[in-house]
C-alpha cells in the first residue's frame, strides 16, 4: 500500500512514520515537507520526502502525481499557537488547503483519506463525559478551521471516499527529533524544564485538567485502522484520547517522578502560580474514546517510556 503522509516530518506525522514502518516494511510511505529537502533529519533517510505546498494546487497535483497514494494522512496545519497569530493563514492551510487537497485526491481517484482533528472543536462543553455525540462549539481560529476542514471531509465521504477523522486531545512523547518544534506543548514543557533546568515552574495553578494520549498510542491507532480493519471505519468519527484526564500539575509530579529516577535525584523542585483558574477549566471530566475502543482496539499508555525519551532528546538542548 502506498502512503502520503502530509506534515511527515512533523511532531505526529514523524511517530505515524516510524511506527508503521517499523510494523509493516511493505508500507511505501512518502512524507511531505514545506522544508528544504536536502537537510533532512537522520531518521527521514527512510522515506521518500516530497515537497508540498497546501496553498499552491500545482504543488498538490505533482505531489499525488509523484506518490500515487493509496492513502493520504493529512496532519499538515498551522498549529494553535500560530493561528492566534495568524488567522488568515490558518483559514487558508487549515480549511482552505485540506478542500483543495481532498478535490486533487479525489479526481486522482485516492480511496482513502485520514483526517487529523482536534478536541478543541468541542470549545468547552459542560458535559462531564465528551463523546462524539454532542454538539461542536469551536472558539477561536483554529478550532473552527478544523471543524470545517471535517466538513470537507465529510462531504467527499458522500463522494464514495473512504474517510476517517481523528479528534486528538492532547498528544505526548518524544519527538523523531529536537528541532521539531513542538516544545510550547505540556508535557514536552515540563520535561525541558526538568531536564535544562532542574526544576518545573508552572504560568498557572496547574488545576487545568486535561486528557493526555500517548504520541506511540496515536500511531498505534492508524496503524490498526489502515492495516487491522482496513475500510472498516464505521462512521468514520473518532474521538482519539488516552483515557487519561489528569490536572497539569499531576502531570508535572509525574514528570517530576520519572526525572527523579531516571537521573538518581531525591526531589525536583516544582513551583505553581497562584493564579486563578476558571472553574470550566479545572472540572474535571472524561475523554470518551467508548467508540473507538467498541473496535476492537486497545490502548498501552507508555507514558513513563514517552517521559524517559523525551528527556533523552531534552539532553540535546544541554550541548
Amino acid at each position: 500500500m502506498n502512503v502520503l503522509i502530509t506534515g511527515g516530518l512533523g511532531y505526529i506525522g514523524g511517530r505515524i512514520a516510524a511506527y508503521c514502518k517499523s510494523k509493516d516494511s511493505s508500507l511505501d510511505i512518502s512524507i511531505t515537507t514545506r522544508k528544504d529537502c536536502e537537510y533532512l533529519p537522520s531518521w527521514a533517510k527512510d522515506f521518500t520526502v516530497i515537497p508540498l505546498e497546501l496553498l499552491d494546487e500545482q504543488s498538490i497535483q505533482k505531489c499525488i502525481s509523484d506518490s500515487k497514494p493509496d492513502c493520504i494522512i493529512h496532519l499538515a496545519a498551522v498549529n494553535e499557537i500560530d493561528s492566534k497569530l495568524n488567522p488568515e493563514l490558518a483559514e487558508e492551510v487549515n480549511y482552505r488547503g485540506t478542500e483543495k487537497l481532498l478535490q486533487i485526491a479525489h479526481a486522482n481517484k485516492v480511496k482513502r483519506f485520514i483526517y487529523f482533528s482536534t478536541f478543541h472543536v468541542y470549545g468547552k462543553p459542560t458535559e462531564s463525559i465528551i463523546t462524539e455525540l454532542i454538539p461542536t462549539q469551536p472558539s477561536g481560529r483554529y478550532a473552527s478551521t478544523h471543524l470545517a476542514a471535517e466538513k470537507a471531509v465529510a462531504l467527499f465521504r458522500k463522494k464514495g471516499m473512504n474517510t476517517l477523522i481523528f479528534r486528538v486531545s492532547n498528544g505526548y512523547g518524544y519527538p523523531m527529533d529536537k528541532n521539531i518544534n513542538r516544545w510550547t506543548l505540556v508535557v514536552n514543557d515540563l520535561c525541558r524544564q526538568a531536564v535544562v533546568a532542574n526544576k518545573i515552574i508552572l504560568k498557572s495553578s496547574g488545576k487545568q485538567y486535561r486528557d493526555f494520549i500517548s504520541l506511540q498510542d496515536i500511531a498505534r491507532t492508524v496503524y490498526y485502522f489502515l492495516c487491522t480493519i482496513l475500510d472498516r471505519w464505521g462512521d468514520g468519527l473518532y474521538n482519539l484520547g488516552g483515557n487519561c484526564t489528569m490536572s497539569i500539575l499531576d502531570m508535572a509530579r509525574k514528570v517530576s517522578e520519572v526525572y527523579c529516577e531516571k537521573y538518581n535525584r531525591e526531589h525536583l523542585e516544582i513551583k505553581t502560580s497562584l493564579t486563578a483558574v476558571a472553574a470550566e477549566e479545572s472540572r474535571h471530566f472524561s475523554y470518551s474514546i467508548d467508540k473507538l475502543i467498541a473496535t476492537g482496539f486497545s490502548l498501552k499508555g507508555g507514558i513513563k517510556t514517552e517521559i524517559s525519551k523525551t528527556m533523552d532528546v531534552c539532553e540535546e538542548f544541554l550541548g
